[in-house]
């Protein structure tokens, strides 16, 4: 791990934590200060501060509010069926375990996660993993990654990586769904104080991840791998 620590420290010097930009829609249930102006420091205070509030309800709104309204999931929809898979998906965090139904939606599950407990949990998406195995596969003897939910990214889309790990013909298998995100979530918490000191919440790493996906994950695929196709009769 000592190869993956030390790019991390060197993305983490050219790519500043402090320009993470994450929109805080105008109907948060907390009142965030006007003295922060950053998206960085905004998002950084509703960590810290959120879980009080969503850990204190019982109708789920600022769960909801959580993947709907922050996170812009509009499709998961309040329903009976996600009112359970929300209560569900809690009581399976306890037990370190989680069902297919619920890991199929950890991107939206995930950050309900990470604002209860922001200093055991982290946000489980398309663009953290993506730039996560690459740098797993890449800078350590890692052979279990991460399963990759659906994403939205356009940039991402370009660079299948599966596709790519296939072709080097390396060995790669996924980790289960029952273990994957609480593995995942250990790992970001044993990284995190490594690239950022002693006492730095996990999500300032999950952060990191979350913006170099697009830009110097993609970037780093493009200047290293190449593709070249032999003819055939």
């Amino acid at each position: 791990m000592d190869r993956l620590v030390d790019k991390l420290n060197h993305i983490s010097e050219s790519v500043r934590i402090e320009d993470f930009e994450w929109e805080i829609p105008s109907n948060c249930p907390i009142e965030i200060p006007l003295s922060l102006s950053s998206g960085y420091e905004k998002n950084v205070y509703l960590k810290n501060h959120f879980h009080e509030h969503i850990s204190n309800e019982e109708d789920l709104s600022s769960h909801y509010w959580v993947i709907q309204e922050w996170g812009g999931i509009g499709s998961f929809k309040k329903n009976e069926r996600n009112d359970r898979r929300i209560n569900k998906f809690i009581q399976e965090l306890l037990k370190e375990k989680l069902t297919k139904d619920s890991f199929s939606c950890i991107s939206s599950l995930s950050k309900v996660a990470s604002f209860i407990e922001p200093e055991k949990y982290v946000i489980y998406d398309s663009r953290v993993i993506y730039s996560l195995n690459w740098l797993l596969f890449n800078l350590t003897d890692e052979q279990s990654l991460f399963p990759q939910p659906a994403g939205r990214s356009a940039s991402l889309a370009k660079y299948d990586m599966q596709t790519i790990f296939r072709l080097t013909k390396r060995e790669v298998t996924y980790r289960s769904h029952k273990v994957a995100f609480h593995e995942y979530c250990s790992l970001v918490r044993m990284l995190a104080p490594l690239v950022f000191g002693k006492g730095v919440e996990p999500y300032k790493l999950e952060m990191l991840l979350f913006m170099i996906a697009p830009t110097w994950v993609v970037n780093n695929i493009e200047s290293s791998v190449s593709i070249e196709i032999s003819s055939f009769a």
